[in-house]
């Protein structure tokens, strides 16, 4: 991550402000247990759940908020790399969730969208990938959220 938090959009601020709250006190990875989607029903629009698969490291949608239904279609249940030609091993984008279960850490960015699904509906777009480990460690699942911005910088 290489902005300051309070340079995020305040919807991306927001779902990272809500995993720093539900992380067990011990410093461990929050988990799909920890996280109810009730806290933050209003940005639910704007996120997908990943279901992690080792050791193969792949990718499948686990749910798909409505917004990104709109960018991408129906994804739930099928592999990233299966509706995304352009997400393989050492691409920017797979890396960037591979590094996200590697490190247990959030990825953020903000820029021309990667992804050609994207590119197609956008002009750029901020994401944050976000990791939920079942026993606090292994990450076997990745919480994602985008906003769209158009030519003229506003939210689509």
């Amino acid at each position: 991550m290489t902005a300051r938090t309070a340079d995020w959009h305040p919807k991306i601020r927001q779902l990272h402000d809500y995993w720093q709250r539900i992380r067990p006190a011990s410093g461990k990875l929050p988990g799909r247990q920890n996280f109810d989607p009730l806290q933050i029903y209003a940005l639910l629009p704007y996120i997908w759940l990943i279901d992690v698969i080792r050791p193969q490291m792949r990718f499948r949608y686990r749910l798909v908020g409505t917004r990104i239904t709109e960018a991408v279609g129906e994804p739930t249940g099928q592999w990233l790399d299966e509706v995304h030609t352009d997400f393989h091993p050492g691409s920017p984008t797979h890396q960037s969730y591979v590094s996200v279960v590697d490190h247990g850490e959030p990825s953020w960015r903000r820029g021309r969208p990667v992804l050609a699904a994207h590119a197609e509906r956008c002009d750029e777009l901020e994401q944050i990938l976000l990791p939920l480990a079942t026993d606090g460690a292994a990450v076997d699942i990745i919480v994602a959220m985008a906003v769209m911005f158009g030519l003229d910088r506003k939210e689509k």
